[in-house]
């Protein structure tokens, strides 16, 4: 008798075993499979392959501007649109690709819509030339080739809200709440500047990955 409540015990920690083994084997392929693209940590590298994906040539000088214009490779971007004011401009033009004005004005409104306040674009499209000397008063900003020069690029202030500096938590977190979700749905990458106190967002090209609509 005794005998057979020993097998009986041995037989049910088998058992049990094998049951905890399978359940943490089915944990972890879910969570493998559910990586996403917050998972991964986002480059510049990325960003930049991104900007390229579009097919606008680089703007090497500001005067490459108009050509690009002309050719509808790129638009003007209005000082002032629905939830979003541009600042003064040192190192960047008002100017990006067709898709990237579509993503930043909808940043905008949904930003609006949600705060009842307006985020602050703080650098759009730069020339080569202006990278170099931005990059002689900003360690922070790239070596060579920058997505800014393609036009897919731009900056969001997570400072300034309402066109004035004012410090606030709760409009930084609800901000990148909306760039994390667009980067999550495959639409931008961004990354957040600590220096510059920005979020740096660019537009991935969809022609280039299977996505919904926004």
């Amino acid at each position: 008798m005794k005998k057979l409540i020993a097998l009986s015990c041995l037989f049910s920690g088998i058992f049990i075993s094998a049951q905890s083994q399978e359940s943490y084997i089915l944990a972890e392929n879910s969570a493998s499979s559910s990586t996403s693209i917050s998972t991964k940590k986002v480059t510049y590298d990325d960003h930049l392959m991104a900007a390229e994906s579009f097919n606008v040539p680089i703007v090497k000088s500001f005067d490459d501007i108009e050509g690009l214009v002309a050719t509808k490779k790129l638009v003007a971007i209005p000082e002032e649109g629905n939830g979003y004011t541009i600042e003064k401009l040192t190192h960047s033009k008002a100017f990006l690709n067709n898709r990237a004005k579509t993503v930043l004005e909808r940043i905008a409104s949904k930003f609006l819509d949600e705060n009842n306040a307006t985020i602050t674009v703080t650098s759009l499209t730069r020339s080569e030339e202006s990278q170099a000397s931005l990059r002689r008063v900003n360690s922070n900003a790239a070596k060579g080739e920058s997505s800014h020069n393609y036009g897919a690029s731009f900056d969001l202030s997570y400072t300034k809200f309402n066109n004035k500096y004012s410090y606030s938590k709760t409009h930084r977190d609800n901000l990148e709440a909306i760039l994390k979700q667009l980067q999550d749905d495959g639409k931008i990458y961004y990354i957040k500047e600590y220096r510059q106190h920005c979020f740096h967002v660019t537009v991935r090209n969809p022609d280039q990955f299977k996505s919904t609509t926004m």
